[in-house]
């Protein structure tokens, strides 16, 4: 007769099993917001040095031409969007060692011409924030999007803008059309950039660390309520600024880095960094424009002087309209 030892066999219990999976439940919860904070501080990273990059070519654009690109050349028509009115985006193409697609430019077609169809569409990472998912689908068209947009000041339409009142236009450019910036009103051109006109380091007298160049906006449109707030084309400039307008269309929004079609590729100091409050524009005017980004608490902002900082977005308001500001005399705080 034989002995056989029955081996014992071991298991989890239920109760065992169910203590495992929340203990790996509890460390994925744990771990998770950390490796989403370390990804976004890469993007946040990449983004800054984007900025950083356009403020050198920037430079390096002025060290050439003795004055900034302009923000944008209207032409003298009334149907503006089939003329050559590029962004300074694009004239800073050779300093962001991009030459050959800038010799591909067709400068005397109009921005949506066949010829000129490949840059429109050409995605430009450099031009494009990581943190933001937003594609040409969000935009509702094929031109590649942009993340970063130029200060405007605190106008509210293509009436205002920065420049140099010494250079008020371009010659045979906007002699009293549509589009046109003239008489030159020196009392509201309070940033570095505008269409149809040139600024120049000189003309910058509060300083090239004080006064904001290039800031983000968010590609494509977002749901009202979001706290980055929504586009819109509001009948009344007044209820949309006011947040009472009803958002039925999509934002044109940094729609396309190379158009320079004014409502979408700058932002102006009207609200703080990432309101609540919806952009908004009317038709042909730029309305409420503010400055936004998928950061959390604010955005990054290029100095005139190529410097990048993050503003928070519970920045004093005036504080915020005197940065925008190239020559209002203020003494700037800490931001």
């Amino acid at each position: 007769m034989h002995n056989h030892t029955l081996a014992k066999r071991h298991a989890f219990t239920l109760v065992e099993l169910l203590v495992v999976i929340a203990i790996i439940s509890l460390l994925i919860a744990l771990l998770l917001p950390a490796v989403q904070q370390a990804r976004e501080a890469a993007r946040r990273s990449q983004c800054q040095n984007n900025l950083k990059q356009i403020g050198l070519a920037l430079h390096n654009y002025h060290d050439l031409h003795r004055r900034l690109p302009m923000g944008s050349l209207y032409s003298d028509t009334t149907t503006p969007w089939t003329t050559s009115r590029v962004t300074a985006f694009a004239r800073i193409l050779p300093m962001m060692e991009q030459s050959a697609l800038f010799a591909d430019i067709d400068w005397t077609a109009g921005i949506h011409s066949a010829p000129n169809k490949d840059i429109r569409e050409t995605n430009m990472p450099m031009y494009r924030c990581p943190s933001d998912p937003g594609s040409k689908a969000d935009t509702g068209s094929t031109r590649a999007p942009t993340s970063y947009v130029l200060c405007y000041g605190s106008n509210l339409d293509e009436a205002g803008g920065g420049g140099n009142p010494n250079i008020p236009v371009v010659p045979g450019h906007c002699t009293g059309g549509y589009w046109c910036r003239i008489p030159y009103n020196d009392n509201t051109q309070d940033a570095i950039f505008s269409a149809n006109s040139y600024t120049r380091f000189r003309d910058i007298t509060d300083g090239l660390s004080n006064t904001m160049a290039v800031s983000e906006c968010i590609v494509g449109g977002l749901v009202i309520g979001n706290q980055h707030g929504t586009d819109l084309n509001a009948s009344e400039l007044n209820s949309c600024i006011t947040a009472t307008a009803s958002p039925e269309e999509n934002t044109f929004r940094g729609e396309s880095w190379f158009t320079g079609q004014i409502h979408t590729f700058l932002f102006n100091t009207i609200k703080t960094p990432n309101p609540v409050t919806p952009d908004c524009r009317r038709y042909n005017s730029v309305g409420n424009m503010a400055a936004r980004s998928m950061h959390i608490g604010g955005v990054q902002v290029l100095m005139s002087d190529g410097s990048v900082h993050f503003v928070t977005e519970n920045i004093n308001l005036t504080l915020w309209q005197n940065l925008g500001d190239r020559a209002d005399g203020s003494v700037i705080a800490d931001f």
